[in-house]
């Protein structure tokens, strides 16, 4: 408990963790552009969560880079409790933001989306599937100033051809077929199907994004450093 307190403390001491995490998400909700007859700023948060996910997966990183990690080897606390509580304070704060941008949708764009409880969902696996992916990156690097700047390239460009920040009907299909390995690819995928009424889709982008975090989780917990 402890842990988990203490990584809620310093994610909010960071402003840019508040801007980036509780107001810039929002900007996305004006995007009129429809995709598969759902408001694009949908699909464009994804964008946000991303990032958000990263920016919060700092803490980790500043502690491998401090020697945390090797002081809690001495202390009456496992490697996994610690990383443990910290995930679980960076997934409290993005199903906060999870519910809120939720909540902001329906206020602004009422029923154009036919289920905002399936659209929760798809939000809470998305972002399971984003802090471990953030996790598993951030487990190669020793320093976060390179992590970042290799991950911004990387994440922006793969939002980019999955979906998230232009849509898919815009690549011939021929790609499309290919992006469906990038995780990022099944949130988009899920948001048309929840449009679409098509529930046995739906449920399969859960699958596909929890498989995927759980991966990612698995090969990021490792200790490397």
């Amino acid at each position: 408990m402890i842990l988990f307190k203490h990584a809620l403390k310093h994610s909010f001491a960071q402003p840019v963790n508040i801007l980036v995490i509780f107001i810039l998400p929002f900007a996305a909700l004006f995007i009129p552009f429809e995709v598969g007859g759902l408001p694009f700023g949908l699909s464009f948060y994804g964008l946000f969560n991303l990032f958000s996910a990263f920016l919060l997966s700092r803490l980790i990183v500043e502690d491998r880079s401090n020697k945390i990690i090797i002081r809690i080897s001495s202390a009456p606390i496992s490697y996994f409790q610690y990383l443990g509580s910290y995930l679980l304070a960076f997934l409290l704060i993005l199903v906060i933001q999870n519910t809120i941008f939720t909540l902001a949708t329906y206020f602004y764009w009422g029923d154009v989306v036919l289920n905002y409880g399936l659209l929760l969902i798809l939000y809470l696996l998305y972002s399971i599937m984003t802090i471990s992916f953030s996790l598993c990156w951030n487990s190669f690097f020793r320093a976060y100033n390179i992590s970042f700047a290799l991950f911004t390239g990387v994440a922006s460009v793969m939002c980019l051809i999955s979906g998230v920040s232009i849509p898919l009907q815009v690549f011939p299909g021929s790609i499309r077929s290919k992006v469906m390995i990038l995780p990022t690819y099944w949130l988009p995928s899920g948001l048309v199907a929840i449009y679409n009424g098509k529930i046995i889709d739906v449920i399969f982008s859960y699958i596909v994004l929890l498989v995927y975090g759980g991966i990612l989780l698995l090969l990021g917990s490792k200790r490397r450093y």
